[in-house]
């Protein structure tokens, strides 16, 4: 639930409950983010979340 994660931390957030047996919390998922990778700062925009695959899209003309 990758996405659910990402919904999280962007601008308008939609409620974090979850109906998994896993978590029932989408803000579980940036916990682990962040212990894993460090703090993400909230709210982030909404290019944010393609890291560095903008640029690069860019860099290569792609027509999207």
């Amino acid at each position: 639930m990758t996405g659910r994660g990402i919904d999280q931390v962007l601008p308008h957030p939609l409620n974090p409950r979850l109906y998994e047996p896993y978590l029932s919390d989408a803000r579980a998922y940036v916990e682990l983010a962040e212990n894993a990778n460090g703090p993400i700062p909230r709210p982030v925009s909404f290019d944010y979340i393609w890291g560095e695959a903008l640029p690069e899209l860019r860099r290569a003309e792609v027509d999207l």
